[in-house]
């Protein structure tokens, strides 16, 4: 029996979370790991961060040079990352297999895990795996906020109240209306749930579909190429889909005139999937009736730029999770698949490199 710990190290600032105590306690949970071997669980923090725009290209573009343009690493990441068997990171450097020669696995901290593409675990036999789910709940509440928002007037609701100006003004409900959704991840499924219980109908449109597909939570199923004969039956569209070559401006000018007059379109997933210029002319040209994004393609989106002033457009910043919510959920899936990973049990949420 091996006295060497297995070494766990967390590659995000601590500082993230907000609640006093609940890091310790995240960590007091990986330690508390009962391993077959006895070995015991050692957690160390090598933070490690990158901009929201060099994670986006790296996801893009795999073989650039990465690791002569990233950012300083401290003597005690540097130091944690020649140790650690596992990591939990949001990022991680380009040339991490070659700083972590034990390095078996990694468990992304978000849903998405495009920004490893460059990291090439598959040539160093490293696994990877999501926090697929763990902020689906809140990003769901969201999205369907937002549809609410918009079929009950409560903008216009609210300039009335600071104007003073007593005037009924009337929504129109969600019920017996059908909801499309572009992806069926774990947020569009928990959109679905929240959906049925407002006694919508859901349709979905997801890129593994194919003829004859049903779902419990779904009353259609469509295949991406059958994505403009979904949008032209809907009165409201949900997007939660990751970035990749096959989502990219697929929300366009085509797939925007195929949606119904009057439709709302909210996208709570990757800004690259809509073409922002078309969905503004959609919208000055009154085709939508409204719209929401929580992303944009570059963010933060910069001064001037013509989504903040885009008619019935509501912008929110990337930020529909709930963190504390998602970092316990994000560190429930770790620990799991940590006891899973020191016992040699197959992983959950394991991405194909």
């Amino acid at each position: 029996m091996s006295d060497d710990p297995w070494v766990v190290a967390i590659c995000y600032p601590r500082e993230w979370w907000s609640e006093p105590g609940a890091f310790d306690a995240a960590v007091a949970r990986l330690e508390a790991t009962a391993t077959p071997d006895g070995r015991p669980v050692e957690v160390v923090v090598a933070a490690y961060e990158e901009s929201h725009d060099r994670r986006r290209e790296r996801g893009i573009d795999a073989l650039r040079d990465w690791p002569a343009t990233q950012p300083e690493i401290s003597d005690d990441a540097a130091a944690a990352f020649a140790r650690m068997h596992t990591a939990l990171a949001l990022d991680l450097p380009a040339d991490i297999a070659t700083r972590a020669p034990n390095l078996a696995w990694v468990q992304a901290f978000g849903a998405g895990s495009d920004q490893f593409v460059s990291c090439h675990f598959g040539d160093h036999d490293v696994r990877l795996t999501s926090s697929a789910g763990s902020n689906a709940v809140g990003i769901a509440e969201f999205a369907l906020g937002r549809l609410l928002e918009h079929r009950k007037l409560f903008p216009l609701i609210r300039e009335l109240q600071q104007a003073e100006n007593w005037q009924a003004r009337f929504g129109s409900e969600l019920a017996g209306t059908t909801l499309g959704l572009i992806g069926f991840g774990n947020i569009c499924e928990a959109i679905a749930v929240r959906a049925r219980a407002f006694d919508m109908r859901v349709v979905a449109c997801r890129q593994s579909a194919r003829p004859g597909d049903t779902h419990e939570l779904l009353d259609g199923v469509y295949a991406s190429s059958e994505l403009n004969n979904m949008l032209g039956e809907c009165d409201a569209v949900i997007a939660a889909v990751p970035d990749a070559p096959s989502t990219r401006e697929m929300i366009n000018a085509d797939s925007l005139a195929a949606m119904k007059p009057g439709a709302f379109f909210c996208n709570v997933g990757r800004g690259s999937l809509v073409d922002e210029p078309a969905l503004i002319a959609s919208l000055e040209a009154g085709h939508l009736s409204g719209a929401a994004l929580d992303v944009a393609s570059g963010e933060p989106l910069e001064p001037g730029h013509q989504l903040w002033t885009a008619p019935n457009l509501s912008l929110s910043f990337h930020n529909a999770a709930v963190p504390a919510a998602m970092f316990a959920n994000v560190h429930a899936i770790y620990a799991e698949n940590l006891a899973n990973f020191v016992n040699g049990t197959p992983l959950r949420n394991l991405v194909t490199p």
